[in-house]
């Protein structure tokens, strides 16, 4: 399965003070998302892949030039699904993540956020700050299956591998601030894609699974309060342990709902 995000491509950069599908970069970016996962199906089916599934995880799901995907293609995409990931089970050798970015905070992060832009500061386990590279990863890894591609900016590309060491990734910008980075030539970064992502299925042996140890301790800080208020009457079990934060023991990242 390709997880395809939007703010880590090839000369993506957004607006200021806009999210991503607000910006007049959002077209460009549906293509560019579109060219970067055909460079990734084609090298998994090129050394062999019987079945691929494209699953569009930005904003509502529904950002690719779904005509203009590799037509030996299945596509998941919309919003309500019930866990990241969805339909994603042992069956499945390898998951691969396109587009996707480094966490809220991160300094020169090229649209930097995790989740929503407005909505959350930060996410901890147990303590520590993860991302969505890493939350998404685990809910792989705890239905058996591992993250062995990432492509982003140079930023949430040194995350993965802070978590994640054994992973191929492809860097295809330069982070230098939210709304500006040093980029790659789309198609240069789209043949950088291709090589990675047979290497990393050359590697797959050597592969490990991301998991987070059940009862999973999240907390989720708000930037601000009313969001906190609002998201505790959606989210049944969780408490509020803080004016912008809420707490909850997940028993499985299946549970888990961003």
């Amino acid at each position: 399965m390709i997880a395809v995000d939007c703010e880590g491509l090839a000369c993506v950069v957004g607006e200021p003070g806009k999210s991503l599908s607000a910006s007049g970069d959002m077209s460009f970016a549906s293509g560019q998302a579109t060219r970067e996962t055909n460079a990734a199906a084609r090298a998994l089916f090129d050394i062999g892949a019987t079945r691929v599934i494209v699953w569009d995880s930005h904003g509502d799901g529904s950002n690719l030039v779904f005509n203009h995907l590799d037509p030996r293609c299945e596509i998941m995409l919309g919003n309500g699904f019930d866990r990241r990931f969805p339909g994603l089970d042992q069956n499945y050798c390898a998951v691969l993540m396109i587009g996707y970015h480094a966490m809220e905070g991160t300094r020169g992060g090229v649209l930097a956020h995790t989740y929503s832009h407005w909505a959350y500061q930060e996410i901890r386990v147990d303590g520590e700050v993860l991302g969505e590279i890493e939350l998404d990863a685990s809910v792989a890894g705890e239905l058996g299956v591992p993250l062995i591609f990432l492509s982003s900016d140079d930023h949430g590309c040194s995350e993965a591998k802070h978590f994640m060491p054994w992973i191929e990734t492809v860097s295809t910008k330069y982070g230098l601030g939210r709304n500006c980075a040093h980029s790659k030539h789309p198609r240069t970064a789209e043949e950088e894609i291709y090589a990675g992502v047979r290497q990393s299925i050359a590697r797959l042996n050597e592969m490990q699974l991301f998991t987070l140890r059940p009862p999973v301790n999240m907390q989720i800080q708000y930037k601000k309060t009313i969001q906190a208020l609002k998201s505790a009457v959606r989210r049944p079990g969780w408490r509020m342990t803080g004016i912008r934060t809420l707490s909850a023991a997940l028993p499985s990242m299946l549970k888990w709902r961003c």
